[in-house]
């Protein structure tokens, strides 16, 4: 009995850290993270005051939690084992589509991203180290792997996976958080292509060949 206990204190302290960070995120991307208080996170919670104090000793931890909890790309671990040996022709495709799907579906994420963690050197440093890093030397060594059997063109790989991340950031940010999408609207269909085509084959005329 004690444990079966003990599992479903447990499973409870999740659920309600679960809840605290669901909440955090929608008020600190719509109101933003220093304009919003503790007493405004529990409301929106649904929780009292010292329920968040007793998950989150701070405001500042709560806001890493978030970030840690709510990544831009989730499954990028899973998309690269899926791919991992299909050829760049057909692997990059489906890889550019998986992102862009987790990209679109994490606005509030990466809306919060930019306003509160990317503009504060510290907390930039943190999640580089702890996250960025980590999801771009998943992508750098499949590059690396297809590079090995001749099947794409030698280079930086961790440099390959920046500027694949960074293509489809800039998409998210115009496209979704700037108002490109009203003012001028592209496909998701033709963001995926784009990235796909410019990253396999290049931007310049008769440079255009099949990696497979």
């Amino acid at each position: 009995m004690p444990r079966v206990a003990a599992a479903r204190h447990d499973e409870y302290a999740e659920a309600r850290r679960d809840q605290i960070l669901q909440a955090a995120l929608r008020l600190f991307s719509r109101k933003g993270f220093a304009e919003s208080t503790v007493d405004e996170v529990a409301a929106e919670a649904g929780l009292g005051k010292a329920t968040i104090y007793l998950y989150f000793p701070s405001k500042e931890i709560l806001l890493r939690k978030l970030v840690d909890r709510f990544r831009l790309v989730p499954d990028l671990a899973e998309m690269v084992e899926a791919i991992r040996n299909q050829p760049p022709a057909s692997g990059i495709p489906a890889l550019v589509e998986g992102i862009w799907r987790q990209l679109k579906e994490r606005k509030e994420v990466a809306h919060v991203l930019v306003r509160e963690v990317f503009s504060n050197p510290e907390r930039a440093r943190l999640y580089t180290e702890q996250i960025r890093l980590p999801g771009r030397h998943l992508l750098a060594a499949y590059f690396e792997a297809w590079m090995k059997r001749g099947k794409l063109r030698r280079g930086n790989a961790e440099a390959m996976a920046q500027c694949l991340f960074g293509m489809l950031w800039y998409f998210l940010q115009s496209q979704e958080l700037m108002g490109g999408k009203d003012l001028a609207p592209l496909s998701d269909q033709t963001i995926c292509s784009t990235v796909t085509g410019i990253f396999l084959n290049g931007a310049a005329a008769g440079n255009q060949r099949t990696l497979s």
